[in-house]
């Protein structure tokens, strides 16, 4: 996977290989953030889009449906509860007919519309309201004409307001150059297997899209430990924790073989795993009575709740959680924003190799932004160990006056270094000045 961005908030340009462990560095305030996001807010928006449109029509007609219905019911002389059901039940058993032709990728003729409509009602059998078609009539034609008109929306200008929509939630309605009034046009491309999809954003809207990928895999953006903390509230969430919150807490009180099949491929796979992770959090993640999660440890008297986990800890629940729910599958898109903050040194050389072996036996494509030479001296070394280093790629984020650009150093990641160990070269003068004073 190649992703390209050119004049795309405060970068200028960038050309970015996501073929297994990315690792972008630089100092604050220098886009590093910039490229996960953008990579979550497309897989975000185009993963599974045909179905999500599908869903997103019957939705709208199901709703604006029952308003006609609601209208036609309340004209009789009925009760409030016959109308309630009659609504539901037509709505529905048109939607359900709707959506066994649009499944089967079928285009649906106005002709195919109305006998779906005209069947439910029939099929409705009450003795309340009219048998007679006619007294249906103009009903039954607002129906046939809502109906039509939510299937015949251009499929384009859909996925073009999807875009537009993720990504000024993600970048909160600042995608376009902040800092050069030349640039007007921000544009991405991202290659997958030789094909591409280009995207063109004016005024911080989607006006172009050139798809040629069927995004069929999910990007799990990882930013904030904390996140554990929200695992059972209601708070509202950006979208990238929001996802992460979903895919942490989905099917928790469901049957239970939901999700069996994918927590024990990945136990099987991933054994040398969960003993690097055990080492760190040890013991067993339970969901109590009370719909509040705690870490069950031998050790301790009780559960402890995760609100009082260290934030370190937090980091590492997050990635346990991920495994033993299945929630990361192969070829899935991992990025992980500044990771080593909330780590001990010793604990980040633990993280790097937990990354390493992640993307060794899920083939993950893995976005890692950090500023900390431990780290990533550990992601060098542990790639090396287990032999994927040829699948590791290093940028270096910088400025140039107010634009931001990426350079690929993989072949050279001293640099890197350099820019990190400038700060303990300004503490060595100020040592040295000090001493000689």
């Amino acid at each position: 996977m190649r992703l390209n961005i050119r004049d795309f908030a405060k970068i200028k340009e960038a050309d970015i290989i996501v073929d297994g462990i990315t690792v972008i560095a630089g100092e604050n305030n220098t886009g590093k953030s910039t490229v996960g996001k953008i990579i979550f807010s497309i897989f975000h928006a185009l993963s599974g889009i045909e179905d999500k449109i599908v869903d997103e029509r019957l939705k709208e007609i199901e709703s604006t449906n029952r308003l006609i219905l609601q209208n036609f019911f309340s004209s009789l002389d009925i009760s409030r509860s016959l109308i309630g059901s009659n609504v539901m039940r037509i709505s529905r058993r048109i939607n359900l007919h709707l959506k066994r032709s649009l499944d089967l990728k079928k285009d649906i003729s106005i002709l195919e519309i109305e006998d779906i409509i005209v069947k439910c009602i029939k099929r409705l059998g009450n003795a309340a309201v009219p048998a007679d078609l006619e007294e249906w009539r103009d009903t039954i034609r607002e129906l046939i004409q809502n109906t039509n008109e939510i299937l015949c929306l251009p499929e384009e200008s859909i996925i073009l307001e999807v875009i537009t929509r993720s990504f000024n939630q993600v970048f909160h309605n600042q995608i376009n150059s902040l800092s050069d009034n030349k640039s007007m046009e921000a544009s991405l491309e991202l290659e997958i297997k030789g094909r591409v999809d280009q995207i063109l954003f004016q005024q911080n809207t989607c006006k172009h899209l050139s798809d040629e990928i069927n995004i069929m895999h999910k990007a799990i953006y990882i930013d904030n430990p904390f996140i554990v903390d929200e695992l059972s509230g209601y708070n509202d969430l950006n979208p990238m924790s929001e996802l992460l919150k979903t895919i942490l807490t989905e099917d928790l009180k469901e049957d239970v073989f939901d999700g069996i099949i994918g927590t024990v491929r990945a136990k099987e796979k991933l054994s040398d795993i969960y003993e690097t992770l055990q080492s760190v959090v040890d013991g067993e993640i339970v969901l109590s009575s009370d719909e509040e999660f705690y870490l069950k440890n031998n050790n301790f008297i009780e559960p402890i709740s995760f609100n009082n986990l260290s934030t370190g800890l937090k980091s590492f629940v997050i990635l346990k959680l991920l495994l033993e729910k299945g929630g990361l599958k192969e070829k899935d898109v991992l990025i992980l924003d500044e990771p080593e903050i909330h780590l001990h040194p010793q604990w980040q050389i633990v993280y790097a190799e937990l990354i390493v072996l992640l993307q060794k036996y899920f083939d993950l494509s893995v976005i890692v932004t950090t500023h900390s030479p431990y780290f990533m001296d550990a992601i060098n070394l542990f790639s090396y160990r287990y032999k994927i280093d040829e699948k590791v790629n290093y940028y270096l984020s910088s400025t140039e006056g107010h634009r931001i650009v990426m350079q690929r150093v993989t072949d050279n990641i001293d640099l890197i270094y350099k820019k990190m160990a400038s700060p303990i070269q300004m503490l060595d003068t100020l040592r040295y000045e000090l001493n000689n004073n």
